[in-house]
């Protein structure tokens, strides 16, 4: 399966409110000499739309969340983007395939969930690769 190559305009989708790893992404970018945040917005399909706010650098920066990645991917899908997945064992199917329907923008999809059923794995990596998308994950 094809993985996009990353580089230091390469931006994520974070799908689930993890604020701590996003802000770990954030601690990563100002390590590594980012000008921008890698991440370029958050979904949160049980929240609400609003902003969240991080530190980047010396600097407080305010990250977007949306409550849909259909939102996300109007709002920020101009350039290639990657998502990396929170969402749980059980949700995880239904999110890595609705983010699919997004191929032509989301080119590689980071599952972080554990305990994903094998022949749900083996089903998400045959229609990734059937639209070009590389998969990362799950983690189990």
């Amino acid at each position: 399966q094809p993985l996009m190559e990353f580089s230091v305009e390469t931006q994520a989708f974070v799908y689930g409110m993890q604020e701590k790893a996003v802000q770990r992404m954030l601690d990563f970018d100002t390590l590594c000499g980012r000008t921008t945040p890698s991440v370029a917005a958050v979904v949160n399909p049980t929240g609400e739309a609003t902003f969240a706010k991080f530190l980047f650098g010396s600097s407080d920066v305010l990250i977007p969340v949306y409550t849909s990645l259909r939102d996300a991917v109007e709002r920020h899908g101009k350039a290639p983007k990657m998502l990396v997945n929170f969402a749980s064992f059980r949700s995880v199917f239904d999110s890595t395939m609705e983010a699919l329907e997004f191929s032509e923008v989301i080119k590689t999809q980071a599952i972080i969930a554990e305990g994903v059923p094998e022949a749900l794995t083996r089903r998400l990596h045959h229609e990734a690769a059937k639209k070009a998308v590389g998969i990362i994950g799950p983690a189990t």
